[in-house]
């Protein structure tokens, strides 16, 4: 079995140089519109050769059109050969014999799991059909049997699957060229997808390559109809069985009955053949009512969509497992918890597979079902790309490139009227976390704002509905202009209930994350692999409690002593 490690891209579209680690089983990407996030899904697609006519074919283009000149592109994958089956198979197939030095360099990386770095070849511009091996020494990159050793790495490497939400549509019907029949040559275009999907179905029926071309020469209509009777029972023994399973798994994810039936009929049209898919609806009182995909739900017509891409296509009976799926937006079209069962879903699906996906939705970022440290920010500046690891990103949280994450961090938080009876009210999330993880404040509940100069509504909402409450704020610039400007519009109700770290450190700013000693600074974000404190701390929030009460134990007597300071100064307003 063979798997994917990382991919590296260099000067592709507005990619200099970017490296993503398939390290975890789903990875999100987020950043703000035109960030450059599908550039990357569509680098990762572009390694694949078989897969140049999706898109139209606009994934093959590498050209970055902020730029006069093109730099040569370079998509390299590293790859890794995990069982020595798979590596006895590779050297029977190019016949690699045990004294050429290859096959000790291959023994070597297949025993010590170590990565083999193949690159898609690129001639002025343009990708083309080959692979070269890359970063070995000569000796190994000109050895006679190099090529064939690529070229039977690739014909091996796990299936890459995209999905476009916006334009991903299950077509209303499939026309395959007049001549089809005879001489097996599909079309281009945006049918050549499905195309290649419908003859999948068919090779499956009798196991046989050239199945459809078959059945489109049979002359007599009941062979025909015996055929596609077939067929029938294998999409609803491969799709609706799985439509089954994930309305018991997930309810919500639509109102579709799970009493369907699919049907593939066959017609010629204008000496076309031409095929279309039917949904029977058996839950009307027992009477079959037929439906096209497009007037089912959108939970079912994304559902369709994706599982016909997922298990037709060539490679999946080989390889069902270490696929790579690529989709940008998904689940654009359904509610929202349908987006949370569609998260439920992906996560399931990566426990085999890898999942990379790109999301303006809070829903599919939910840090109960995903772990935060996978999400990737994705930020373009100066017209150049660039990738960095959640738990190591410097941007702004406020920055819109946060925002859709925020969102998701809140939703798992929402308070009711109970909690405002006594209550904190702190600058952000962040704060949030960090007061429930390392302070003992019996009795009161903490709400969190969107960030200390946007709170004025909670304060207003607590000045009306609480009995007793405090406001905390950094004490920094911000948050002296802050306090300044809610004692000018609220008054002494909001000056006697307000609270700013001032005096723990003299004549000094002093903010949240300075509670902490330097030591236990370093200590969270080492642990948590961020090189940024305040990402280290909604990280450590979602750890599991037991990794979580170590790692909060171990903090040092500075910072215990500030955490007493401020435990007892706020307990003091209640």
């Amino acid at each position: 079995m063979m798997r994917y490690k990382k991919f590296s891209i260099c000067n592709y579209k507005a990619i200099d140089d970017l490296t993503i680690n398939l390290n975890k089983s789903v990875i999100p990407l987020i950043g703000v519109n035109e960030s450059g996030k599908t550039s990357i899904l569509q680098a990762i697609l572009a390694f694949d050769k078989d897969k140049d006519n999706i898109l139209n074919g606009v994934h093959t283009n590498p050209k970055n059109k902020y730029r006069t000149t093109q730099r040569p592109c370079k998509i390299i994958a590293a790859v890794e050969i995990e069982d020595e089956e798979e590596f006895q198979d590779i050297g029977e197939e190019i016949r690699l014999k045990m004294d050429n030095p290859l096959y000790t360099w291959l023994k070597s990386a297949v025993d010590n799991k170590r990565e083999i770095f193949i690159m898609r070849n690129c001639e002025n511009g343009i990708l083309q059909k080959s692979y070269s091996l890359v970063n070995e020494n000569e000796d190994i990159a000109n050895n006679p049997k190099t090529k064939a050793l690529v070229n039977a790495i690739v014909k091996r490497l796990p299936n890459i699957l995209y999905f476009d939400d916006f334009s991903d549509r299950v077509p209303e019907e499939v026309t395959f060229p007049e001549n089809y029949k005879n001489d097996g040559i599909l079309g281009r275009g945006r049918d050549r997808e499905w195309q290649e999907i419908i003859v999948e179905i068919f090779s499956r029926v009798l196991e046989e390559e050239f199945s459809l071309t078959k059945f489109l020469n049979l002359t007599e209509e009941d062979d025909q109809d015996n055929y596609l009777s077939d067929v029938t029972r294998i999409l609803n023994g491969e799709i609706i069985e799985e439509w089954k399973k994930l309305k018991n798994a997930f309810s919500g994810f639509s109102e579709d009955s799970d009493d369907l039936e699919l049907n593939i009929r066959y017609s010629s049209k204008s000496g076309k053949p031409t095929f279309k898919f039917k949904v029977i609806d058996s839950e009307n009182a027992g009477a079959d009512r037929v439906f096209d995909i497009s007037q089912r739900s959108k939970g079912f017509q994304w559902f369709f969509n994706f599982i016909m891409k997922l298990k037709f296509n060539a490679k999946y009976k080989l390889h069902p497992k270490n696929a790579i799926y690529l989709l940008d937006e998904p689940g654009s079209y359904l509610h929202a918890s349908a987006q949370t069962e569609l998260l439920k879903k992906l996560c399931e699906m990566g426990k085999d597979n890898t999942i990379i996906y790109c999301t303006h939705s809070q829903y599919l970022l939910d840090p109960d079902i995903i772990n935060i440290a996978s999400i990737k920010i994705v930020t373009k500046a100066d017209s150049h790309i660039t990738l960095v690891d959640y738990g190591n990103s410097n941007l702004t949280r406020s920055l819109g490139a946060f925002s859709a994450l925020n969102d998701a961090l809140h939703l798992k938080f929402g308070f009711h009227e109970k909690m405002l009876k006594h209550c904190i009210l702190v600058e952000g999330i962040v704060d949030y976390y960090f007061y429930r993880m390392f302070m003992d404040l019996n009795g009161v509940n903490i709400i969190p704002g969107a960030g200390c100069g946007q709170l004025r509504e909670l304060i207003s909402i607590m000045i009306s509905c609480s009995e007793k409450f405090v406001v905390v704020l950094d004490y920094d610039s911000e948050g002296r202009t802050s306090f300044n400007n809610y004692c000018h519009f609220f008054g002494d109700s909001f000056k006697d209930r307000a609270y700013q770290y001032e005096g723990l450190r003299k004549n000094r700013d002093f903010v949240l994350e300075n509670i902490l000693s330097s030591n236990d600074i370093e200590l969270i974000k080492s642990n948590l692999s961020c090189d940024d404190i305040k990402n280290a701390i909604v990280a450590l929030y979602y750890k599991d409690e037991a990794t979580r009460s170590s790692i909060v134990n171990k903090i040092d007597e500075k910072s215990k002593r500030n955490i007493d300071i401020i435990q007892r100064k706020l307990m003091s307003f209640f």
